[in-house]
């Protein structure tokens, strides 16, 4: 059998219904596609373009050739007092417009201000403040700032972003001013990072040939990179023996030489010969010939290490004139001599650095050329320092495998 409710039970419950919807205070909405709150909605248009409607994905084309259009309806549900509006435009949050004025204008409720704005902005007239370098993405800001009759001495802002594209799109993009310095940015950064990587390889190299000695003569051949330090003025000068130099150069430069032409006459040593075919001089002659013209040096390799100072074996040779070999063996005798120390190799510890936070302050200028990105000032500095603090880190890190042990003035 079928049931149906009490005709009674229906009038009450359409009673309480009806009579809920008239007790219920009436809440006005923002009309759909526009921007505000229930008290002040208003219709801002830029170029025809609804702004509700642009984004970073989807932003206004702009021609800088041709006149920026504003057009703005505004509806007031309320009676209130319209206090100020303010518009920004701006590119990687770098300001381009900002304007803030005070209008004090009382509208009451129920009212609609069809042509509030109704302006043109001359881009032309923005060329001096850098507008016409940049390609890619500029944001902008309208905003009200209202004061309610029901809440007097409370202001409320209502706000709307909207999103322009200047310049060409994609790959075009980089034949801009902005895009080629960005473009630049970027690739010095990574040819000096990886010079600086480069120059880590060879100092943790250098740090691993070091590893283990006792003295110079142990290493031999002093690395391009290892750090010379020179004896402080306090401690007294050096004295330095030219017989004993020249035997220390010798016991360091035992493998320096490296048999391919005769270090007296110059001519080509033959391989595994046991004399140069030219002057006659033997091996073991040819090894105190290349010593001895080493440690005539050493007067002039003190005076480019000065107390106090640090010099590379690398800058020690560029300076003398001398091979890095020859520069390695003098470096190691002056070490064992004790006119010299070694306690560390160069590394590009704040190259790496500096390369990894240009690399991560590039990456938000090209997002923005591509893809239309509109990172706040938050992101990009958190970006910039978050790429410093990797590359720090990675620094830090190879500064560790480089580490060597302290030899000299003793």
């Amino acid at each position: 059998m079928r049931r149906s409710l009490p005709h009674l039970l229906i009038f009450l419950s359409l009673t309480c219904l009806l009579w809920s919807g008239i007790l219920l205070p009436a809440q006005a909405a923002v009309p759909v596609g526009w921007s505000g709150d229930s008290n002040l909605a208003f219709l801002l248009k830029v170029n025809g373009v609804n702004a509700v409607d642009s984004n970073a994905t989807n932003p206004i084309p702009v021609d800088l050739a041709e006149n920026l259009n504003f057009t703005m309806d505004v509806y007031v549900d309320t009676n209130l007092t319209i206090l100020s509006y303010a518009f920004t435009m701006s590119y990687l949050y770098m300001p381009i417009i900002n304007q803030v004025d005070d209008i004090g204008i009382t509208v009451p409720a129920n009212t609609t201000i069809p042509g509030f704005i109704n302006e043109s902005l001359s881009l032309a007239s923005l060329q001096s403040s850098g507008l016409g370098l940049i390609s890619g993405t500029i944001t902008g800001t309208f905003s009200f700032t209202y004061e309610n009759f029901t809440s007097p001495g409370v202001n409320t802002t209502v706000t709307e972003d909207f999103v322009l594209h200047v310049g060409p799109t994609g790959a075009a993009s980089i034949l801009s001013v902005s895009g080629l310095i960005t473009v630049g940015f970027t690739l010095m950064s990574v040819f000096s990072l990886i010079m600086a990587l480069d120059e880590f390889q060879g100092g943790i190299f250098a740090a691993r040939k070091m590893r283990g000695a006792k003295k110079g003569s142990d290493v031999g051949i002093f690395p391009r990179a290892v750090v010379l330090r020179r004896k402080p003025k306090k401690k007294g000068g050096e004295s330095i023996d030219k017989a004993e130099l020249t035997r220390r150069v010798s016991d360091a430069a035992k493998n320096a030489w490296d048999h391919k032409r005769c270090p007296k006459c110059g001519k080509k040593w033959k391989k595994d010969a046991q004399s140069c075919g030219k002057c006659g001089i033997d091996t073991g002659a040819a090894v105190t010939y290349f010593s001895e013209g080493i440690a005539e040096y050493a007067p002039k390799a003190l005076a480019v290490i000065k107390p106090k100072s640090k010099v590379t074996v690398g800058k020690l040779g560029k300076r003398l004139k001398l091979k890095p070999d020859k520069a390695g063996a003098l470096a190691a005798a002056l070490v064992d001599m004790g006119a010299l120390q070694t306690r560390s190799v160069k590394v590009p510890l704040k190259k790496v650095a500096f390369s990894g936070m240009t690399l991560a302050g590039s990456y938000w200028s090209i997002m923005q050329m591509f893809y239309g990105a509109t990172p706040d000032w938050v992101t990009i500095l958190l970006s910039i320092t978050g790429g410093l603090v990797v590359s720090v880190v990675i620094g830090y890190f190879m500064n560790f495998l480089a580490r060597v042990p302290k030899l000299g003035y003793e």
